[in-house]
């Protein structure tokens, strides 16, 4: 793996701002229903068993695919059919992972990626959850050391460094549980937070010509940087991941840079608003 040229001060500056900016709600974080802590389906008591389940069968698919269109597929799904997010009554219905209604009923109807693998993630993860903590997710968090409480997540079928980071900074920002040693845990990042990094300028890949044509592969390498960046400031990670999380999939996407806090010092936001400038 290439080797990255970190620029520690920008990766400082880049996460005050962004943490100043979220939590003042200026600009493109005015904004925050459709962070995954503002999920829960119609007549769900929050806190209650079936809203960590509804989050946890959710959150092991956030990925490869439009999080706030999963998002509401998932609220009609739950909806329409509960006990898909039972899972006692997820492994009564089912025969195994490999069972067609269970592809169906889950990875085809909420479109993700790759349905065959969602319907393997719901089943094997329902018999953990069965076999291991009495069928709740909210026995995962009943240590109170984060390191501890990452580790249990991490033992789950795809729950990787990104999608088990999600976990536990949903759960915590939900209120399910109040944990200690959270800077031991790395800040999650994916393909948007490793492009923002680089195009701040906080990492750079010396000599390089041209675009990066896949931003995914430097993701572990800028999860160090941002959670350095984060305990050096003394920042809580919890809302910069939220912060950088709205930026990526929202602000960037739709280069909504006139309201982000980074637009002067990210090379496509000040391309973006020189080209304003001409215009105007």
């Amino acid at each position: 793996m290439v080797s990255l040229e970190i620029d520690r001060l920008r990766a400082e500056e880049v996460v005050t701002r962004l943490d100043t900016a979220f939590r003042n709600k200026m600009g493109v974080f005015a904004d925050t229903k459709e962070l995954l802590e503002n999920q829960i389906p119609q007549k769900v008591t929050p806190l209650s068993i079936e809203h960590a389940c509804f989050l946890f069968y959710l959150i092991s698919n956030d990925y490869g695919t439009k999080s706030s269109m999963l998002y509401e597929r998932a609220k009609r799904l739950y909806v329409s059919d509960p006990a898909l997010f039972s899972p006692r009554l997820i492994l009564q219905r089912f025969t195994d992972y490999e069972d067609v209604d269970l592809v169906e009923s889950t990875g085809v109807r909420l479109g993700t990626r790759f349905p065959a693998e969602t319907a393997k993630r719901w089943y094997l993860n329902s018999e953990k959850l069965c076999r291991e903590y009495e069928g709740d997710p909210r026995a995962i968090f009943s240590s109170n050391d984060a390191r501890v409480v990452f580790s249990r997540i991490r033992e789950f079928r795809g729950f990787g460094p990104k999608i088990g980071g999600l976990l536990l900074r949903t759960f915590i920002g939900c209120g399910f549980a109040h944990l200690e040693n959270l800077e031991d845990v790395l800040i999650p990042v994916d393909i948007h937070d490793a492009r923002i990094a680089f195009w701040t300028g906080a990492v750079n890949i010396p000599d390089m010509a041209g675009e990066i044509e896949d931003y995914h592969r430097y993701a572990s390498q800028v999860q160090h940087v941002w959670s350095q960046a984060c305990r050096a400031k003394e920042l809580d990670w919890l809302e910069v991941d939220r912060a950088l999380w709205i930026l990526g999939s929202k602000g960037c996407v739709k280069l909504l840079c006139g309201t982000c806090a980074l637009n002067n010092i990210c090379r496509i936001g000040i391309v973006q608003e020189s080209s304003k400038l001409i215009k105007a």
